[in-house]
């Protein structure tokens, strides 16, 4: 296995013992699907490595810039691009499998914000925010109001706004109960420093698929959906969540139900 950098630093890694049936691809995204020790891994990582192994499928994982896998996977049949939002501008596009695992999103502020409050969206528009940019965030927070210009700045890697919201530059910052421990370790943050200010709703965020080529074989189709089913059935997949995910037991919130979605690790499939 070997990083490849290109000039526009972007990385490549993939692994493979042989030609397979199907290759799935992702983006780093931890806790979803990252790089560790030079192995893609990550929740939904090991939960679709065990549907393919429970299918008696072969199955590849690639890990690509998000743009560059998207494009993949629309070319090349037998393929799929996981940890995806299932929207309207794509639901066409592809054969869904899943939902595989996904959280609740929220903004979060430190906690020694206290000058900033918000019971609603139209709120937010007092606040500024960091999202990656050509990310799915940035049309859900024009959907709710906020602009470009006021609102939020964009970066070109996920989680590069966490230094200026750690230094008070940014008011804001989008995350969940799953991320929260991957973005915190960018910068000297802990789950203590920062508490939830709303939950973020859209149809958008609603669940994470595994996204199969239209020409993908149907049979190949069938036997992932009825092996993630039967993995949902038996339980299994809290105990992969729990691997990767530590419980933020320093949170300085309440037990509330916004609690629970933005904070203690709520996962959702």
């Amino acid at each position: 296995m070997k990083y490849r950098l290109t000039a526009f630093a972007i990385f490549f890694l993939t692994y493979a013992c042989s030609a397979a049936e199907i290759e799935l691809f992702t983006e780093s995204f931890p806790p979803y699907n990252f790089v560790q020790e030079d192995k893609i891994v990550g929740i939904n990582t090991d939960l679709l490595s065990l549907a393919c192994k429970q299918a008696n499928i072969d199955c590849s994982f690639s890990l690509y810039p998000w743009k560059r896998a998207m494009d993949s996977v629309k070319r090349q049949p037998n393929s799929g691009l996981y940890s995806t939002a299932r929207i309207n501008e794509r639901e066409d596009n592809f054969i869904w499998v899943g939902p595989i695992v996904s959280s609740y999103s929220c903004f979060y502020k430190l906690t020694t914000r206290r000058d900033i409050a918000a019971d609603d969206y139209n709120a937010l528009k007092n606040y500024t925010v960091g999202i990656p940019r050509s990310d799915i965030y940035e049309n859900i927070l024009q959907r709710i109001g906020l602009n470009e210009a006021n609102n939020y700045l964009t970066f070109s890697k996920k989680h590069e706004d966490m230094s200026m919201f750690e230094q008070g530059k940014l008011d804001l910052i989008i995350g969940s109960s799953l991320t929260l421990s991957s973005q915190l370790t960018q910068v000297n943050l802990k789950p203590k420093d920062i508490e939830p200010v709303i939950q973020l709703k859209d149809i958008a965020l609603v669940a994470n698929y595994l996204a199969l080529n239209k020409n993908t074989n149907p049979e190949l189709v069938s036997k992932l959906q009825h092996a993630l089913d039967q993995i949902k059935a038996n339980g299994l997949i809290e105990s992969i969540v729990s691997k990767y995910v530590p419980v933020n037991k320093d949170s300085n919130t309440s037990s509330t139900a916004q609690t629970k979605r933005c904070v203690d690790g709520a996962a959702k499939y």
